[in-house]
């Protein structure tokens, strides 16, 4: 099961952009609770593709595209989500995703941390970051977000 990871392009847009819309992203996304519009996308994602900050990475399998990493950097800690595509669940391929782009953020920096807001009910997102040896931090009672964290240092 080959995976290779790349920084996300320009030709991208249009593959981002639906899995941004899928149902249950919006269902389990923080910060929106809507479908987003291609004009928002395009706004959104130009901003990660031009960043020297915050980071977007595309998941190839077998030359398709099946998932995305963003990496926000804040404070020098990088605030990652993921999406995959509803094709490509549920086979093991988002945790080869998520070590693949921890990995190569490591080559740069030995020292460097992740940390992921995940809502409560989203088990899989849960199950997943755990599983890559993420530590629970807090929960926020008001809104149900965990916030998890990880110290490549520790790794």
């Amino acid at each position: 099961m080959s995976l290779t990871i790349r920084k996300a392009k320009i030709i991208d847009l249009k593959k981002t952009f639906e899995w941004a819309n899928y149902k249950d992203v919006i269902k389990n996304s923080i910060n929106r609770n809507s479908k987003v519009s291609l004009f928002e996308h395009s706004s959104w994602f130009n901003k990660y593709v031009t960043s020297n900050k915050n980071l977007l990475f595309i998941a190839i399998h077998e030359k398709k595209k099946i998932g995305m990493v963003r990496l926000d950097n804040k404070k020098n800690e990088f605030y990652l989500g993921y999406v995959i595509d509803k094709k490509y669940r549920n086979k093991n391929f988002s945790s080869k995703m998520l070590n693949k782009v921890i990995k190569k953020m490591k080559i740069n920096n030995k020292k460097i941390v992740f940390k992921a807001e995940i809502k409560a009910e989203n088990l899989p997102s849960n199950r997943l970051i755990k599983g890559l040896g993420f530590r629970k931090l807090y929960s926020r009672q008001n809104n149900n977000i965990i916030l998890y964290k990880l110290s490549t240092n520790l790794c």
